[in-house]
């Protein structure tokens, strides 16, 4: 695209201002792109490691489908740490708000029905 806007301006198709204007916009277009290639590229990365980080952890509850009891071990392996929130009265019951946050995948959400 840049040889062909020299050449142009070589032949006195474009006036010298003109070249100089299309050559900055094509400049900042540039630089706007090679930017936005950076910030696709760390996504893709992110997006890689994630992935990664769920297979990991579908391999490891795998090797627990068949437990008969939960030991310290396999909570160790599986669970990166336990969020318990403030205990609440509600219509005189109490209730308690547990966050579980497991190694690999963080915070899996409810699944609600």
């Amino acid at each position: 695209m840049f040889l062909n806007l020299y050449t142009d301006k070589a032949k006195g198709i474009l006036s010298e201002q003109r070249f100089v204007k299309l050559t900055a916009a094509m400049e900042r277009e540039q630089k706007e792109n090679q930017k936005r290639l950076k910030e696709l590229t760390l996504s893709l990365r992110r997006s890689n490691e994630q992935e990664s980080d769920v297979r990991t952890f579908i391999r490891e509850i795998r090797r627990y489908t068949t437990i008969q009891e939960l030991d310290e071990g396999i909570l160790n392996r599986l669970i990166s740490r336990i969020l318990m929130g403030e205990v609440k009265k509600v219509d005189g019951e109490k209730f308690q708000e547990i966050k579980i946050i497991y190694n690999f995948v963080g915070e899996i959400p409810a699944v609600t029905e």
